[in-house]
Formats: structure tokens, sequence, C-alpha cells
């Protein structure tokens, strides 16, 4: 794993953190900047996608703190865990032929993010509040206390309260890891922000990719794109340009290249031969869009003579439901 002592620059490849000026945003970032070098517990939710380990690593290289060690909660196997987190001494098991240090002992000094922190079992919770109220704790088959001087951030998209009330969370934990909530909005309730992450991603495309042209999208293909509702939030977003970046080839993004789920309206129902309708009014309307209504225009982006594209407006009477 690499830490900042490593790389003690602390930064992200690819950070969107400090991107947007959505209001909804503005005082998120404005929240994470006023925690930062405060030595306490940080909770971050909200839904996947949204950035979450990113406002971590925010908080901690804005916090001066030293090494930065991240957990993920649901990657271990649970007999693991404890041994990951706390370390293990030789012999604790069959196969620990050796001592080794755990995440919170590589963390010393600096921050432990926990992400998925709802995944934690209830042995590991039950030691994790005792190393935030005492900074102590002993490793795996061990009886010498450690102490340690350790920042957590931990992250979750689950609904930690109702957890709570079914037995799976331990009030107490919820409690101090909540010392401070920050709530990432989910990017359909920041729309204006996805210009602005669009021209992000597309510049680190270009510097990691120098040999292929810097590309753009259209206009109407932004708005296509602002009012799609983003069920995976940034993520999403970022893998989605990534793809449309590397597959376009005229430098221009258009709206008729974006995935179906982006421009039609409400997800494609009905039987086959409905789907491919639909599908196929969705490309010819998104092309004449691009095309600023110019059908020669738009036949010859979709691949198809004049009269074909003809043929499929008076099918679908496109007159009718264009503006």
């Amino acid at each position: 794993m690499k830490t900042d002592k490593e790389n003690p620059a602390g930064t992200a490849p690819g950070d969107v953190s400090a991107v947007g000026n959505s209001l909804s945003y503005l005082k998120v970032m404005e929240e994470a900047r006023r925690l930062a070098p405060i030595p306490r517990p940080v909770l971050v939710v909200g839904e996947r996608g949204t950035g979450k380990e990113l406002m971590a690593r925010f908080i901690h290289n804005q916090s001066g703190r030293g090494p930065y060690v991240v957990v993920n909660c649901a990657a271990f196997q649970e007999d693991l865990f404890v041994a990951e987190m706390f370390g293990r001494e030789k012999g604790a098991y069959t196969g620990a032929v050796d001592s080794r240090a755990g995440k919170l002992e590589l963390a010393d000094g600096g921050t432990l993010f926990l992400d998925e922190v709802a995944n934690m079992n209830r042995t590991v919770q039950e030691k994790l509040l005792r190393v935030i109220e005492y900074q102590q704790f002993e490793r795996l088959g061990g009886n010498r206390t450690l102490n340690v001087n350790v920042r957590i951030i931990a992250a979750t998209n689950a609904d930690l309260s109702k957890m709570i009330e079914q037995g799976e969370f331990l009030p107490d934990l919820f409690d101090r890891l909540s010392f401070a909530v920050l709530t990432l909005p989910p990017l359909r309730k920041r729309r204006d922000d996805i210009p602005a992450l669009i021209n992000h991603f597309l510049s680190l495309l270009h510097n990691e990719i120098p040999n292929l042209e810097p590309k753009r999208f259209t206009e109407t293909a932004l708005q296509e794109l602002q009012k799609y509702h983003w069920p995976g939030n940034i993520r999403q977003l970022k893998n989605i340009v990534e793809r449309l970046y590397i597959s376009d080839e005229d430098g221009t993004i258009h709206a008729s290249e974006l995935p179906i789920e982006i421009t039609s309206v409400e997800p494609i129902r009905g039987t086959f031969y409905e789907k491919v309708r639909a599908y196929e009014i969705t490309l010819l309307t998104t092309a004449l869009k691009d095309c600023q209504g110019n059908q020669r225009s738009a036949a010859e982006k979709l691949g198809m003579s004049y009269d074909q594209f003809r043929h499929f407006y008076k099918k679908y009477r496109l007159d009718e439901l264009l503006p």
C-alpha cells in the first residue's frame, strides 16, 4: 500500500474534490476545510460514486498530518480483517510466520481512512471504538498495548441509523465517528458542475494519452449529460467521458455518440420491436439536434444515405416530435 510516507505530496491523481461551483457542493467544501485541522473523526456519507474517498484525502491533505492509509472494510475476509487493521504477532494463527504491523500502526501520526465502514463486523467495531477513545490497541495474538496518534475518517453509503436499529452497528461507535458528518450531494443535485467535471476529465486524459488530439463535447451533448439523473454519480460520468474520449475520431463528441441510457428520457420498455423503434428515434433525433436540423448532415453523421434518412424521418414522423 502506498502511503504519504512514500508520496509526500499526498496527492490523488484525478482528484475532483475541488472541481465544482454549485452551492450545495461549495458548502461541503467549506465545511471540509474547516474540519481539516481538527484532530477528530469525520464521517463522509453519500451515494456510490460521489467521491467519498477523494473527499477524505482532501481533508487529510489540508490537515498537515503524516501518512494517509486506506482500508477497504469490504475487501477482507472476516478472520483476516482484525490482523489487517491491528497487526499480528508471530504465531497468532496458522501461517503467521512473522510479526507484522497493521494499518493503525502505519497510519500513526496521520490519517486512517475506513472505506465502506458499514461492512466491519462487531468484533472490529468494538476494537475500533477503543482506538478512537484511547488511541490504544493490541496486535492479534499479542498482549503489549500500543499507543498511536491516528485521525479516523470513515465513509459509507449505507444507512447506519437503520443498521443500529437492526443491531448491526454499534451506536457508541457511530457517536464517535460522527463527531462531524459530511454529506456529499449526488451529481443530479449539482448538474451545473457537470461541464467543469467533464473538462477536468478531458484534461487528465489528454495529459495521460498525449498522442490523441484534445477532445470537446458539443453544447447539445453537454445539455443531454446535464439532464441525465446519474445513478452512478461522478464515477459513472468519468467512465463515460473516458470511453467517449477513446472511441471518438474527429475531436468533437456529439450527443448522438452518447450511450443510449443518457439520451433516453426514460428507460426503454416494451417488446423487442418497441425498444428498437425507441432506440432508432433517439439516434435520429439526437443526430438532427447535433446538426442543427440539417437532415443531410444528420444522415452523413449516422452513416446512411439521405434517402435512407428521409425514409426513417417520414416513418417515425419526426417533424411532429422535434420542436
